[in-house]
């Protein structure tokens, strides 16, 4: 039966989340209940399921109690493991070469803030707000109830971007052991509700994921098990489901598309930020390929803002795509030019322009020429 799994799940991250729950690490989301009524987004080692296997997996912990030389060993080790992804093997590989340089960081912030538990002030121990006039906890990411202190460097921030945004290195959420409470102020095991008898079981958000140990308290939000990752929506079966090809969740009205293999593990041609952990909204294009909603938007609209702003010699106004410059300003010849879109898969012609070619039915410049006819008018 696990065979049959491995096999169906081949292109997903579902052998990664099921050895989480096989850990002990209980992989499902929370909807936060309280007594008045029920109230319901980095990257992870690869381990085998046959716990007998000695796949490495440190934690932060282990990482910074080892001397050079166990370092360097550990590093060979991952980089001789054939059966990791090359993107988990370079992120590995990447994270113990700085693990010294981390710890150092680590010890230095320790030794300013002091010890939490003592009741000494720890370097981000207040309160950050979404709304700050309605007194609403959160940031401009997301709104909740608490912090996050990552494990990396042991700050107290109130989500992974805010993290990243004021460091040098990125904060894995999926390693964080401890969150603070922005009601009570008191550091306490990461959960769905905060363990201080003063709050009263008060909620840290409507959704809780103790795989992603990630909080929402605005959004509905399901954790899938083949990205092993929470995404905003309903779940799977009602407003999305998961392509084990292409290894992404899809919105229903997607079951018939282009499958690309593992199509969004892979950076957005725009902005080159990693499509399948990005928080922004992607758009699955006919062609097959993704990129951000947004930058697919800004690009088409730039282009758009680009030919508008041309203004093209009278002769040439109202004229098809003509054969290279060149040959048409020495023969004076004008002839009509076909193009393919790429991303709604159907033909037309295109006004003529040096350079960029738009497509008339979708709006698209992702096109190419595919026929020349002589001396025809576009108008």
């Amino acid at each position: 039966m696990m065979d049959t799994w491995k096999n169906a799940t081949k292109n997903t991250m579902f052998s990664e989340w099921l050895n989480e729950w096989w850990e002990g690490t209980p992989a499902a989301s929370t909807h936060v209940s309280t007594s008045e009524n029920s109230i319901s987004q980095g990257y992870d080692i690869h381990e085998s399921m046959d716990q007998s296997d000695h796949t490495f997996k440190p934690g932060w912990k282990d990482i910074f109690r080892m001397n050079q030389n166990e370092l360097e060993s550990e590093i060979r080790k991952v980089s001789r493991d054939s059966t990791l992804d090359p993107r988990r093997k370079a992120y590995l590989i990447q994270n113990l070469m700085t693990s010294r340089w981390i710890a150092s960081q680590q010890k230095y912030s320790q030794s300013r803030t002091g010890k939490a538990d003592e009741g000494e002030d720890l370097l981000g121990r207040s309160p950050s707000f979404r709304d700050p006039e309605k007194k609403i906890f959160g940031c401009e990411h997301y709104k909740r109830n608490c912090k996050l202190r990552a494990a990396c460097c042991g700050k107290l921030v109130a989500c992974r971007f805010c993290h990243d945004e004021v460091s040098d290195h990125s904060m894995d959420r999926k390693a964080t052991s401890e969150m603070m409470c922005m009601s009570c102020l008191q550091i306490q095991p990461v959960g769905p509700v905060c363990s201080t008898p003063s709050c009263n079981g008060l909620p840290m958000a409507k959704y809780y994921c103790s795989s992603c140990k990630f909080f929402d308290d605005e959004r509905e939000v399901y954790h899938c098990p083949f990205c092993n990752l929470c995404r905003v929506g309903k779940g799977l079966g009602i407003d999305f489901f998961h392509c084990m090809t292409c290894n992404c969740c899809l919105a229903m009205k997607l079951s018939v598309h282009k499958c690309w293999e593992k199509g969004l593990e892979t950076n957005c041609p725009i902005c080159c930020d990693f499509l399948f952990t990005s928080s922004t909204a992607v758009r699955a294009l006919p062609c097959g390929h993704y990129m951000h909603s947004a930058c697919f938007q800004v690009y088409f609209g730039m282009l758009d803002g680009l030919m508008a702003s041309e203004v093209l010699p009278e002769e040439y106004r109202n004229r098809c795509q003509p054969f290279p410059f060149a040959q048409m300003m020495k023969n004076q010849i004008f002839p009509t030019q076909d193009i393919l879109c790429n991303d709604c898969d159907r033909k037309g012609t295109a006004p003529f322009h040096w350079l960029y070619h738009k497509c008339g039915f979708c709006g698209s410049y992702n096109t190419r020429v595919i026929k020349v006819d002589q001396d025809h008018d576009c108008s």
